[in-house]
């Protein structure tokens, strides 16, 4: 499918009946990226963990209205949005900004909002530590100074792709404080620039 073109289904159902292997739809080429609304995010989110489930690497992206459907999200699923790159996009931004964001995902970033960034699996990840399938929590090997909560969410969004200006935006923080928090975040990982700290995160629980 053609960058610029759209295609609107009603369900997952619709979208299983049109998709063929490697994340193909029929008659209309290879499936980029894939936004659902609350109502299909855990069908999606099934989707996505079955290899056979035909979405390829497509961007998947769900928009929410309430936050305490992100939230909830996040605690349930959170590890397995992260490590598949499932951006979470609340639809009380402004339309320049949420427009932005959604051409961040299509070019291949990864966008969870701020106030998600403080869940129990990012801030996990973040903060030293990571959970295990079953829900034991397993300490890092390289036991790192804890991050500040405004840190976490910087990292987070860093890690996920987010340019300063967006994560500025978002935080309502000068692109000049952005970037302080980024070198105090560099400094307390131990690592040399915002690439580092982006593959530090995903290595520690990130991914």
């Amino acid at each position: 499918m053609a960058p610029t073109s759209s295609l609107r289904l009603s369900d997952l159902d619709a979208l299983q009946q049109q998709l063929e292997p490697e994340g193909r739809l029929e008659g209309k080429g290879q499936l980029c990226t894939l936004v659902s609304d609350e109502s299909n995010a855990e069908g999606l989110i099934a989707l996505s963990q079955d290899p056979e489930g035909g979405l390829g690497r497509a961007r998947l992206a769900i928009a929410y209205e309430d936050e305490s459907f992100g939230r909830a999200l996040m605690e349930r699923y959170g590890a397995h949005i992260i490590s598949r790159q499932i951006s979470l996009l609340p639809m009380n931004l402004n339309l320049t900004t949420w427009l932005l964001i959604v051409r961040m995902v299509v070019s291949g970033g990864h966008y969870i909002a701020p106030a998600l960034a403080r869940s129990r699996p990012m801030l996990s990840a973040i903060n030293g530590f990571s959970t295990m399938p079953g829900g034991d929590a397993i300490d890092n090997p390289q036991p790192l100074t804890a991050l500040t909560p405004r840190e976490a969410e910087v990292l987070g969004m860093l890690a996920s792709g987010q340019p300063n200006k967006i994560i500025a935006g978002q935080l309502n923080l000068s692109e000049h404080t952005v970037k302080l928090h980024i070198h105090r975040i560099i400094g307390k990982l131990g690592v040399s620039n915002r690439t580092e700290a982006a593959i530090w995160f995903h290595r520690h629980g990130g991914h």
